[in-house]
Parts: C-alpha cells; sequence; structure tokens
C-alpha cells in the first residue's frame, strides 16, 4: 500500500508540474502482455517431469508502465528523465526483483553532443539485440545463454552512459557501471561500448560488455553478476573479471519481409574443471535414466548448463524472418543455437525453432501466437523459461496464445 500511494504521489507531483512548466511535457506509457502457454515436459522431482499451463507475463514484449518527460533549458539544452516499472500481469506484483522502477530510473542532459544520463539502466548490448527481431516481435528465449549475451534486456546499477548524437544513420553508445567498492576501485565495475548503422532498409548493430566481480551480495553494478560469475564466490574472487561477451547483429527489409541475423560470444573467465566425489573429471556423455539410474545425476546440474561451474564460454547463431501477408498479419520463424564449452569435458548444444503469428486489432492491440522447441545435447536444457527447466529431459516444446496493448 505504502508503495502504491508513493507511485501516486510521484506521478501528481510530474503533473503538477507539467501545468506549471510550458517548457516542460510529460509522458505515462505502457505495455500490457498476457498470455496463456502450454509447456510440456518441465521437471518435478529432478527425475520425472510433467506439463503445464499457465498465464503468463510479457512473453514478447515485457510488461511495463512508466513516465518520462524533459524540460527545455534553453540553448538547445534539455533535461530528461525515464521512470519504468515491469511488472507481472498474472499476479500484480512488480518484476526485476519487486522493484517499483526495476526496468529504468534514470536522470540526465540531452542536447547536440548527445545525451547522458545517470541511474539503472540497460547496456549498449540490449540496444544491439533489438535489431536481432523479427518486424519487431522477436523471440525471447533463454537459449540465448541464459541472458548472459545481454541481449534480452539486462541492466546496470550505479551507471553513466553517453548516446551520441545520430550521424546519418551511424550512432555510438557507451556505458559505465560504478562497483562502489571501498578501497577497491574495479571491483563490480561494469563497461559496455555499442554502435548502431540503421539506414532505409538497413540494420546493422555491434556491442561489447564487461564486468567484474563485487566483494559482497550488492558490491557489483551488473544485476547479473551472480548468474554471470560461475557461482564463484564474491570474496575469493572480488575485482575478477568474470564475464565478457559480444555481439554483432543485421537485419534488412524486402518490401513486406524482413531477415535478421545475430552472432553472440560470452566468455566466462571463472569457469573451473568440475570433478566427481573421486576427484576425476566428468564428461557430459550419457543422460540420466531413472529406470537404470545411471549416467549424469541430476544433482550435478551446477555443471554441464549455462552459468554452471564449468562452463567456460558460448557462441549463438539466431537467424530469422517475418513477412507482412496483410496490412494486419504477420508470420515469424527463426533458428537460435548455441555451442556451449566446458572445460576438460564435452561441449553441449541447444537448439530451438520458434513459430509465430501476429495479428493487429487496432494501433495498439495484437493477438499473437506462438510455438517454440528447445533442445539439447550433451548439457542440461535450460527451458524455455528460467522456472520450467526440463531436467533430465533433452527437449521442451511450448504453445502459446497472446495479447499485447500499448498505451
Amino acid at each position: 500500500m505504502k508503495k502504491s500511494l508513493l507511485a501516486l504521489a510521484v506521478l501528481g507531483a510530474f503533473a503538477g508540474a507539467a501545468h506549471a512548466q510550458s517548457s516542460s511535457s510529460i509522458t505515462i506509457y505502457g505495455v500490457i502482455d498476457a498470455s496463456l502457454t502450454y509447456t510440456n515436459k518441465i521437471a518435478t522431482d529432478g527425475k520425472r517431469t510433467g506439463s503445464l499451463t499457465a498465464v503468463e507475463s510479457g512473453l514478447v514484449k515485457g510488461s511495463r508502465l512508466g513516465v518520462k518527460g524533459s524540460e527545455d533549458l534553453g540553448g538547445g539544452l534539455k533535461a530528461v528523465f525515464t521512470l519504468e516499472n515491469g511488472f507481472n500481469v498474472d499476479t500484480g506484483e512488480a518484476g526485476q526483483g519487486k522493484l517499483m522502477w526495476g526496468r529504468q530510473t534514470t536522470v540526465g542532459l540531452s542536447g547536440n553532443f548527445g545525451t547522458v544520463l545517470v541511474g539503472r539502466q540497460n547496456d549498449p548490448l540490449n540496444d544491439i539485440g533489438g535489431i536481432a527481431s523479427a518486424g519487431g516481435f522477436g523471440v525471447p528465449g533463454t537459449v540465448h545463454s541464459k541472458g548472459l549475451d545481454r541481449t534480452d534486456g539486462q541492466r546496470l546499477n550505479n551507471s553513466i552512459r553517453y548516446n551520441s548524437p545520430n550521424f546519418s544513420g551511424l550512432s555510438f553508445s557507451a556505458i559505465y557501471g560504478f562497483g562502489e567498492q571501498v578501497g577497491r576501485a574495479v571491483g563490480g565495475r561494469s563497461i559496455g561500448l555499442g554502435s548502431q548503422y540503421v539506414n532505409g532498409p538497413l540494420s546493422l548493430g555491434l556491442g561489447y560488455f564487461q564486468s567484474k566481480m563485487g566483494g559482497g551480495s550488492d558490491g557489483s553494478s551488473d544485476v547479473n553478476a551472480k548468474a554471470a560469475c560461475n557461482g564463484a564466490g564474491e570474496k575469493d574472487h572480488a575485482g575478477d573479471t568474470c564475464l565478457k561477451t559480444w555481439t554483432l547483429a543485421a537485419a534488412y527489409q524486402f518490401g513486406p519481409a524482413k531477415v535478421y541475423g545475430a552472432f553472440s560470444h560470452v566468455k566466462l573467465p571463472l569457469a573451473k574443471v568440475h570433478l566427481d566425489e573421486n576427484n576425476k573429471r566428468k564428461s557430459f556423455a550419457k543422460m540420466y535414466d531413472p529406470k537404470t539410474e545411471l549416467g549424469y545425476a541430476p544433482t550435478d546440474s551446477s555443471a554441464f548448463s549455462i552459468g554452471g561451474t564449468n562452463h567456460q564460454s558460448s557462441q549463438t547463431f539466431d537467424i530469422g524472418a517475418s513477412y507482412q501477408l496483410m496490412p494486419s498479419l504477420a508470420l515469424m520463424s527463426s533458428v537460435q543455437h548455441t555451442r556451449a564449452k566446458f572445460i576438460g569435458a564435452h561441449s553441449g548444444r541447444l537448439l530451438q525453432f520458434n513459430l509465430g503469428a501476429k495479428y493487429d486489432l487496432s494501433k495498439r492491440t495484437s493477438a499473437y501466437a506462438l510455438v517454440r522447441n528447445l533442445r539439447s545435447s550433451d548439457m542440461y536444457n535450460v527451458g524455455l523459461s528460467k522456472d520450467q527447466e526440463p531436467g533430465i529431459d533433452r527437449s521442451q516444446t511450448a504453445i502459446s496464445t497472446g495479447l499485447i496493448h500499448s498505451f
């Protein structure tokens, strides 16, 4: 209740400021994405799987409520801000760890020099990931190294970001996340760089990101730091680089058709060899069989999995196309392939197929249907949703239908 009252008070204050300052502008916007999804082969007790039909939020576009504005300071200079809350349609809870403004909280200055923003925000790789999206109807997926390649909207706290002006379609971005570690300047630090070229039917993007381990539970600017550091102890590796990743993406519009492709590379320097109870190396040669109780046991899922202790690197290819069959109907398909390298063991593979359709009921409301299948070999299947992994099974399929309303 206190959070709700505070949010209303903030919105009321912004509205009052909009009336008082004729040179100011305030915009309230949002997206609501709700879907009904059937998913098979979800792990129950580690040795068995079951299916689930559930209401999901933000499958195609993250559900959000935002407030943004600007004030003209004169001489071409503007003060700008954005407050953006993520929420779950199915439960009403705030997203991003139940933070009030978990998606964005930024304030900054904009002018002929570009834009400088301070706060909690996405890094440039999120912008590059937006290029690899068929007609604005991209398929989110844990197959992208469970977000370690950062193309699905990972964020930085305590950050400052610079966005350059647009030079005939070419633009640049840079971000720096302060680890804010006393006596340890590099602990928890993050940096990111990105460049985009968008001109007519052609879009190109290239981005790089690197983060270092902090020294405590809140000691990293990267909100995804623990997942990106192979579960390594923060005190033992404070200040060590735990993630390096880059992505190259391209898209081209051929009339009603659009094709796109992307390649991302993730490197995890803190990975280590996985040993069994006899201090011998394990190779993921055979999936666990609950009948014979032979093979790689589900209790060892901390290894041979994306972000696991021995996960050294990943390379992901993502190719797809969309076609505007009618002004209101678009079709899309894509294939995503990830090769994960594990120290001292076999490499694993993930392969995801996606088929979908979107029908625009109006300018602001769309209905969609989506079918996805994810398969793995020589590693654990990361699952089509972070909380619905298939455990010991190598394949998982999900069928979804949903509605998106934007305002």
